[in-house]
């Protein structure tokens, strides 16, 4: 089987915060995508159009039947995936989604910081995604994994709980029908980025689990 692993970024930020987990996914043999969208202050929609047209290219560029597509979704990213592939033209195309720190309902930090500036939403556009009744569903035939950092750090740790990696916490990115979930001890600006976490990676997509003993 060959995979093709495709990185989304997260909020505020670009394909450049992804690099060093991809240079860690090529060390490891894999072709990456390591994909840029505007989530930092356009409506998320931009972002949805052009991931559903990469996903539509790569379609129609013909992949074989041996050539997995995973899709790695980092903080908002997350979200984008979810709503992108709700469109029933990309249906059937991608076959793993690994998300990793990855709020996939609204956050204690974005309900806080929206008491203070009501207009967060408005400037911010992306975040518009987290609101309190929010859902999260992919097609039941992906398979799902969620890494989730639990080092709490910085100003926010103190109204996210025990378990959160300073931004968002816990139960804010468990997804129910994922096939594994991972806990590890990482700050969020750093989860994604390590080379351990590339291997965890590694072992979802080839083996269906994060721990292999």
């Amino acid at each position: 089987m060959n995979f093709r692993v495709v990185l989304i970024h997260g909020f505020h930020q670009s394909y450049r915060d992804m690099i060093p987990l991809q240079e860690h996914l090529e060390l490891l043999g894999y072709r990456v995508e390591n994909l840029n969208f505007p989530l930092t202050f356009p409506d998320i929609k931009f972002s949805q159009e052009m991931l559903k047209e990469f996903l539509l290219d790569l379609k129609y560029s013909g992949l074989s039947e041996k050539e997995e597509i995973v899709l790695v979704g980092y903080d908002l990213g997350g979200k984008l995936i979810e709503r992108t592939l709700r469109d029933e033209k990309v249906k059937g195309i991608v076959d793993k989604v690994i998300l990793i720190a990855a709020p996939l309902k609204d956050s204690v930090v974005h309900r806080r910081l929206k008491r203070v500036f009501p207009l967060l939403d408005n400037i911010f556009k992306p975040l518009r995604v987290l609101k309190k009744k929010s859902t999260f569903k992919l097609d039941d035939n992906i398979e799902v994994g969620v890494i989730i950092g639990t080092e709490p750090c910085g100003i926010f740790s103190r109204w996210l709980g025990e378990f959160s990696d300073g931004i968002v916490n816990y139960k804010e990115c468990l997804y129910p029908d994922a096939k594994a979930t991972l806990k590890l001890p990482l700050v969020h600006s750093e989860i994604h980025k390590r080379i351990g976490t590339a291997k965890y990676v590694n072992n979802f997509i080839s083996k269906g689990v994060f721990r292999t003993e």
